[in-house]
């Protein structure tokens, strides 16, 4: 059977990964909600905790049912946003799926940076703070899409010393240049479609041309092998 990549956007600079088959309708009203919700929640520091409180309130008002919800605040260590997003998303992804995550993430560090959605992600996955010595706080968002279609959104926050670049994606930042241990947050939901289907058009129609510029479709290369990144 062929390798199939899963399907990957980046959202407002965060990523979205679909697992499995969905159809069209499915990933739009999914995409199109999410990405509303990061235009409300910007008002807010994307690192904040009011962001993703804003964020989870948004998509509960547009047919996202929570499921479960978590936070923690672990010790300090090198990271990844992989190193944590795989432990936190075992519990709702199978092994193969949890593969698929990480093959991803490989592709997306190869990307060449000087498209748009790379950009867009570049910008999104870390903030400098007016602070001396320079700070930096990386504070990426990965929604990953599972084949049974529960979305799960992981956010991973800390600060560092260094800013960093999309090796942080699957390769470890060294302790060194972390400043404290991680928060991590994770919210897992379902979108009730049914009833979203009752202001999808006026979700598409508040979005406008928000669709074509802050909504990218990764389409890795066509020689790209994703076992072999």
């Amino acid at each position: 059977m062929p390798y199939s990549t899963p399907d990957t956007y980046i959202v407002d600079g965060n990523i979205t990964i679909f697992l499995g088959s969905h159809s069209e309708i499915f990933k739009q009203d999914i995409l199109h909600s999410s990405l509303l919700g990061h235009l409300i929640s910007n008002s807010h520091s994307i690192a904040s905790d009011a962001w993703m409180s804003s964020y989870k309130k948004t998509l509960e008002s547009l047919s996202w049912i929570t499921r479960s919800t978590a936070q923690q605040l672990m010790k300090k260590q090198s990271m990844s946003i992989l190193k944590f997003a795989k432990p936190a998303l075992s519990g709702h992804l199978s092994t193969a799926e949890l593969k698929e995550l990480s093959d991803v993430l490989g592709i997306i560090k190869n990307l060449p940076k000087d498209s748009d959605a790379i950009a867009a992600l570049l910008n999104r996955i870390q903030i400098d703070n007016d602070r001396q010595p320079s700070i930096t706080t990386v504070c990426p968002l990965l929604t990953v899409i599972s084949a049974n279609k529960t979305v799960i959104s992981f956010r991973l926050v800390f600060d560092t010393s260094h800013p960093v670049d999309l090796a942080i994606l699957d390769e470890e930042l060294s302790q060194k240049v972390v400043l404290d241990g991680p928060q991590t947050t994770q919210w897992s939901a379902y979108l009730a479609e049914e009833k979203y289907a009752s202001v999808r058009d006026k979700i598409i129609e508040k979005l406008g041309s928000k669709i074509k510029t802050n909504l990218h479709h990764l389409t890795p290369p066509e020689d790209a092998d994703i076992r072999n990144v």
